[in-house]
């Protein structure tokens, strides 16, 4: 319920109310929200109070109203075509978004006694002040004779492939991965906010560099609002 004497605005509460109730699935995609007049009556509130908080979450991109309708929850309402495999910095900065790395996982491993950098991220678009929605959770294993010190960078805020090539001087060339369906374990469930009877699809492989050296070992997850296409040229056969 909503406190009047806490020192946090009416408006800001019920904002939070309604964005935990998105969040954790009891409004889902598509899904009309309670009317101005049953919010008020609900919570004790005016319908200006009601109003405003509607209007930052619009603004957020988790609602739209429809006129005459009402308001739905809209948080899956676009979906991101990956074609073939490029850096995630630079195709939300095409679309004129904002990108978002959470790091979860940053440290120095061996591999055949060669040291690596191991970074897992999850990776999204920032939608209005707050809120992210999640595309991809990818975890990296970066060779550090190739990239020395490159785990004193802060992946968070830092593009990976935009330090490889600014810092080392490194342009990622190409990839040769592997696609196959993987089911939700606890972290994709969470990230994503799926059951963990979900599938999603994978990618796994490598990354080159222009001269063919390997500088990524690389696992793609995709969220659900990713939808991954691939153009391949095709070697054409004609019959004698």
């Amino acid at each position: 319920m909503l406190t009047k004497d806490n020192g946090v605005p009416l408006y800001i509460q019920l904002q939070r109310l309604l964005k935990e109730d998105i969040v954790t699935g009891k409004y889902k995609e598509g899904d009309m929200i309670p009317s101005e007049t049953q919010l008020s009556a609900k919570y004790n509130i005016t319908r200006t109070t009601v109003r405003k908080a509607i209007s930052n979450l619009v603004n957020e991109g988790l609602l739209h109203q429809v006129q005459g309708k009402g308001t739905f929850v809209c948080l899956k309402q676009v979906k991101y075509n990956m074609w073939n495999f490029g850096g995630f910095t630079d195709y939300l900065k095409s679309r004129n978004e904002t990108p978002y790395s959470k790091v979860l996982e940053s440290k120095v491993t061996e591999i055949d006694g060669k040291p690596y950098l191991q970074l897992k991220r999850a990776r999204g678009v920032k939608k209005g002040r707050s809120t992210i929605l999640y595309l991809t959770i990818d975890t990296s294993l970066i060779p550090m004779t190739l990239f020395p010190n490159i785990n004193s960078y802060d992946f968070s805020t830092a593009s990976l492939y935009d330090t490889m090539r600014n810092k080392y001087g490194i342009y990622p060339k190409r990839a040769e991965l592997g696609l196959c369906p993987v089911e939700c374990d606890d972290l994709m469930s969470k990230i994503f906010r799926l059951s963990k009877q979900t599938y999603l699809l994978m990618a796994q492989g490598k990354v080159f560099d222009k001269y063919n050296v390997e500088i990524e070992k690389v696992k793609v997850i995709y969220g659900p609002n990713i939808e991954f296409k691939i153009v391949a040229n095709m070697n054409t056969y004609f019959p004698e």
